[in-house]
């Protein structure tokens, strides 16, 4: 986490959506989820343990335990790297989070990474939520065939118009973009939806997956400012 981002959580305002993304998808073997909860929770502790500096936000599907979305929040695309340079220098003065790491591969059927880059093309305009508030996430995943990313993007402004609740993210690999709705809470998933226009978009790109996600509190491993930020928007009790 950034210090600006820290700055920004201390000051009680809201987080402005990240620079870069790491969004993260794992589908579970048949029968995984519930093993699978309980060993990222003690990975979770082992790191709280170690005091090792990485954090990250995990989602799970509301129809499907088996699909997982893990979010790692960054300033800029350098920062994975030394996220992982962090990792390899700590790790090795802690057993346990070599061997919980291999057990929860194991539960994994299959992966996919994606390191993003936020489009600023599009004015986020959040009711009062933002990335430490968040309880649910609404995520789209689109697969751009190459040379229709300028009419894709120009789909997206037109849906967008003045400012929109959700975000857009670019891939620094390949023309992918993720359509990306923080929600306060799984009852607000009622609201989001791939806009209309992307819909009548019918040519240049595959929508490869969407759906509504719900943040897993044990399987996260949230920074304390974002708590601090999250208690100090909470809703206040009304006097009687």
């Amino acid at each position: 986490m950034t210090l600006l981002l820290a700055a920004l959580l201390a000051a009680k305002v809201l987080v402005p959506p990240p620079a870069t993304l790491n969004i993260v998808h794992h589908h579970l073997k048949r029968g995984a989820p519930v093993a699978y909860q309980s060993v990222e929770a003690s990975i979770v502790n082992a790191y709280e343990r170690a005091k090792i500096p990485l954090y990250w936000l995990t989602f799970q599907s509301a129809k499907d335990p088996r699909d997982l979305v893990y979010l790692n929040v960054f300033g800029a695309p350098d920062d994975l790297k030394r996220a992982s340079d962090t990792y390899k220098s700590l790790a090795p003065a802690h057993p346990e989070l070599a061997r919980l790491s291999a057990r929860l591969a194991s539960l994994v059927d299959s992966q996919d990474s994606v390191l993003t880059t936020r489009r600023d093309e599009v004015s986020y305009l959040p009711s009062d939520g933002d990335f430490a508030t968040m309880r649910a996430l609404f995520l789209a995943t689109f697969r751009v065939t190459a040379g229709h990313e300028g009419q894709f993007m120009e789909t997206v402004r037109a849906a967008a118009g003045s400012g929109a609740p959700w975000m857009i993210y670019e891939s620094t690999a390949d023309p992918t973009f993720v359509l990306l709705w923080p929600l306060r809470s799984r009852a607000d998933g009622r609201s989001a939806a791939i806009p209309r226009l992307l819909r009548r978009l019918r040519h240049g790109y595959i929508r490869t997956n969407s759906g509504l996600y719900t943040l897993s509190s044990t399987m996260s491993r949230v920074p304390a400012a974002f708590v601090a930020r999250s208690k100090s928007a909470a809703p206040k009790p009304k006097a009687h």
